[in-house]
């Protein structure tokens, strides 16, 4: 009976998808913690609103500016690697916040955060591509990341109700403690969690299809110029790469548009602006909205000829119409209804669409380029958040969200193109 627990281990152990699924619900589960509390825990230690974004800002450009570089270093050094320093980072990132007296303690806790954040951004996603077509050559990658997709959404969607659940259900014991207040235990709990996501990723995740180059962090620097020119010089040379990226960048714009934008939005349309159940109901459906979306997506594949740039051309401009649609909304039922259809459709794209890039892109450049259409994103929530919030405070957030869905909707023609240019080939390829 032993024996046959330990095997039923070991066969976990080298199923790739079976690693990645509770690596990623784990890491979202654990960022979904601090989610629903983090300005929140900001203010409470005596920070103010604008501090409080002048430290996201930091947060976030932190991310950015470094997205690429720890990309390349994952291509040089290792996947595996590269997600542990992540992880230890995390940590002396959240001891940090946990002691954190003063906007400059918080400045350098939300720093170590955003490296963090960049130095896991595509790491374990690239040793999953390269494991499964090492373990399933000819396997669907499609169907498989869309199967991950699925509980990835749920882990943070748990995470967060956990996150809204931990302040009320610790306040008693936060209370007696001189450094903690309410919102510490969430903090506290995240260090604990990320410990034991270092644990779990030690010992079940085994980097075999793709190493690196070798050496530690140092010669990982060294490389790092000639790996992150190399990649680069692909995803801009590569049309159809480039094509995909900006296709990424004007999901973005649409994204944070959304995002930016929904929460006062609601607020117009409740009656009573003190039940703010309804923000986290919505919140908690948008995961799992979106983890429906990627279960739909393994059923509606087979339905366009397994072609994806088909499926991806539609459910592009089906997501700017519906989000058109969700702009003139007058009834909270109607707007939660079409907001979580609109999630939906978003879950449904994401396993097409990481298919079609990760079948394009050179596994020797995968981490780097991944991290390139990573950074394509957050550059196009920057430019979203900039143009969509001017435009929502100059003519209201039914027209500005009619601007980005008629942006989105036009943004199906990269997929468009790829889909015609690819047909194309094939039909020179005919004899």
């Amino acid at each position: 009976m032993e024996n046959g627990r330990y095997l039923v281990v070991s066969i976990r152990r080298d199923d790739p998808l079976v690693v990645y699924v509770v690596n990623q619900t784990l890491h979202w589960f654990i960022v979904g913690i601090t989610l629903p509390i983090i300005v929140l825990y900001i203010i409470s230690k005596g920070l103010d609103l604008f501090q409080a974004g002048l430290i996201l800002s930091i947060y976030s450009g932190t991310i950015i500016l470094l997205e690429l570089p720890t990309g390349g270093l994952s291509d040089a050094i290792g996947r595996k690697r590269v997600y542990l320093y992540s992880l230890a980072v995390s940590v002396l990132s959240g001891i940090t916040l946990l002691f954190a007296a003063g906007l400059l303690w918080f400045v350098l806790g939300f720093f170590l955060y955003g490296v963090a954040r960049a130095l896991s951004s595509g790491s374990m996603d690239a040793w999953f591509v390269d494991e499964f077509g090492r373990t399933n050559p000819g396997g669907d990658l499609q169907r498989a990341l869309a199967k991950a997709n699925i509980f990835i959404p749920l882990g943070i969607g748990a995470g967060s109700l956990l996150g809204g659940l931990l302040p009320m259900l610790t306040m008693d014991l936060t209370s007696g403690i001189d450094w903690m207040n309410q919102y510490s235990a969430n903090i506290l709990l995240m260090v604990i969690m990320v410990l034991v996501q270092m644990i779990l990723t030690v010992f079940l995740v085994h980097e075999t299809a793709f190493k690196g180059e070798g050496g530690g962090l140092v010669q990982g620097f060294q490389k790092l110029p000639r790996v992150l020119s190399d990649a680069l010089e692909y995803g801009v040379r590569d049309r159809f790469t480039l094509v995909l990226m900006i296709s990424s960048l004007f999901m973005g714009f649409g994204l944070l548009s959304v995002e930016l934008l929904w929460q006062p939005q609601v607020l117009g349309l409740m009656g009573d602006p003190t039940e703010t159940w309804i923000f986290g109901v919505l919140a908690a459906g948008y995961f799992f909205a979106s983890a429906l979306g990627n279960m739909l997506a393994t059923r509606l594949v087979p339905w366009f000829g397994r072609d994806h740039l088909l499926l991806l051309t539609i459910v592009r401009a089906a997501s700017g119409a519906t989000l058109v649609i969700l702009a003139w909304q007058q009834g909270l039922l109607e707007f939660a209804i079409l907001y979580l259809l609109l999630y939906l459709i978003f879950g449904v794209a994401n396993s097409p669409h990481a298919a079609v890039f990760n079948a394009r892109i050179p596994g020797e450049r995968r981490s780097t380029l991944m991290s390139f259409e990573s950074l394509m994103l957050q550059s196009g929530g920057m430019l979203g958040s900039l143009f969509i919030g001017t435009w929502a405070t100059l003519a209201g957030i039914s027209s500005a969200w009619t601007v980005a869905g008629l942006i989105l909707l036009f943004s199906s023609l990269t997929y468009g193109y790829l889909y015609w240019i690819r047909k194309k080939a094939k039909g020179r390829s005919m004899p």
